[in-house]
């Protein structure tokens, strides 16, 4: 199962220049009572070395603002071709990785790079189902690019923990999911814990698994996941409030 990921994290503003330092306010340890030659020689080295300095700032920063715009530009084509070939597997999947996998290469110190992972590990999981070690990969390097990011995270995390469960290892997906929950925004911890109560089916544990899911039931009500563990709660014996949105039709 793979979780179609959501709207990424909002953006940080580009950081604005440093102030240039500015030039001393007096040269009077140069000069007697009147400016000197030496005085206004050094004044005019001191000002050139500001402007150079300011033409430097500018150019590094037109520089980053040009690579996050064609990032950006790449990463919407791909997430585009990723939104209609995950359902078919086809020519537009191959094309959204090779996008992806280049937004890494050539763009890896912007924005775009810190969720390009997410999505190539989620193609590796709709590519080669049997097989998760290239989207860990994928994963693993994410998570270090984004190590402090509290926005991001929860969903690295989330989408290494769908990825192990996918793979029957099922302690380390638990422990995955319960790093999601203990975020204080709640970023897909309903999702979590709708995953964490689906383990605990797959291991024959019910009541475990009811646990989670009442939990989701009375945290989330309105979520989707709750809908979608109504089915487990009731044919255990347990009516769930009604929620206020449909189950979707496959993870996201």
């Amino acid at each position: 199962m793979a979780y179609r990921i959501r709207k990424k994290a909002e953006k940080d503003s580009n950081p604005e220049p440093s102030a240039p330092p500015q030039p001393p306010r007096s040269f009077s340890s140069f000069s007697g009572p009147g400016p000197s030659r030496n005085a206004w020689g050094f004044a005019g080295a001191i000002l050139l070395v500001i402007l150079i300095g300011i033409g430097v700032v500018y150019h590094i920063h037109s520089d980053k603002t040009k690579m996050e715009s064609a990032a950006a530009a790449l990463e919407t084509k791909a997430e585009q071709l990723y939104s209609r070939g995950q359902q078919t597997n086809g020519s537009e999947l191959v094309q959204a990785k090779q996008d992806f996998e280049e937004v890494m290469r050539k763009y890896k110190d912007s924005k775009s790079a810190r969720i390009a992972p997410l999505f190539l590990a989620s193609i590796e999981n709709i590519q080669t189902p049997g097989n998760s070690s290239k989207a860990l990969v994928w994963l693993h390097q994410g998570l270090d690019m984004n190590a402090g990011n509290m926005k991001l995270l929860p969903f690295y995390y989330e989408s290494m923990g769908v990825t192990l469960m996918s793979a029957h290892q099922y302690d380390q997906a638990l422990a995955m999911f319960q790093k999601v929950i203990a975020f204080p925004d709640k970023i897909l911890a309903d999702a979590a814990l709708f995953n964490i109560g689906k383990i605990y089916e797959n291991l024959n544990q019910p009541a475990l698994a009811i646990v989670n899911y009442k939990k989701l039931v009375k945290e989330f009500p309105s979520s989707p996941w709750a809908a979608e563990s109504e089915p487990f709660l009731m044919k255990n014996g347990i009516t769930p409030p009604a929620t206020t949105s449909p189950a979707p039709l496959a993870p996201k």
